[in-house]
């Protein structure tokens, strides 16, 4: 049962992302990869505002490991998830990404909350 609720969020959650313009790669696991264009200090404040004022945890990837200027956010839906949580997931992720296009992560350091 847990895992049938795990793929059924893991599916919402992705094919939502996708239909909002989001990159996600390829991917068939339940880790959900999300790229974005910005660097490390965008990054940083990226995941910081998602965790601090959202309360939306994602761990961040970046150079090396991923090309310059690209974030990689490391979303990892679970079987206590619920539809509201990913149609909330998704709204944020919105005005995130549009916060991101606005320059608004852009600095050289890492903003706090």
């Amino acid at each position: 049962e847990h895992k049938a609720n795990l793929w059924k969020v893991t599916n919402s959650l992705q094919s939502k992302l996708r239909e909002n313009g989001f990159n996600l790669g390829r991917t068939n696991s339940c880790v959900t990869p999300v790229f974005l264009d910005g660097g490390p200090f965008e990054a940083a404040n990226v995941i910081l505002d998602l965790r601090e004022n959202h309360g939306i945890f994602c761990s961040m990837v970046i150079y090396p490991v991923v090309p310059k200027d690209t974030i990689m956010l490391r979303v990892i839906p679970t079987a206590i998830h619920t539809e509201e949580d990913v149609n909330y997931t998704i709204e944020i992720f919105g005005k995130v990404k549009d916060k991101l296009a606005q320059g608004a992560y852009a600095k050289d350091k890492i903003m706090y909350a």
